[in-house]
């Protein structure tokens, strides 16, 4: 009937941006998944690669600030 060219998200970048913004937005893995899935074909090896990355870099600011807290929690004591 009528032919749309279907876009695939390939683009690390891209996906990458569209997880960390939903993330940010307070949205849970399921529902990123769902809805990037349903909007365009995407490679699923670059969005387990993005969640890898973004959990990498999370933890390692969360790391990063719990480390100054405990510094500065003994320099006060």
């Amino acid at each position: 009937m009528y032919e749309r060219s279907v876009k695939r998200l390939e683009d690390p970048e891209l996906i990458g941006a569209l997880v960390g913004a939903l993330l940010k937005a307070g949205y849970g893995r399921e529902t990123i998944e769902t809805a990037l899935i349903r909007q365009a074909p995407i490679d699923l090896d670059i969005l387990a690669d993005c969640y890898s990355r973004l959990t990498a870099a999370s933890a390692a600011m969360h790391d990063e600030s719990g480390s100054v807290v405990k510094a500065a929690v003994r320099r006060a004591a």
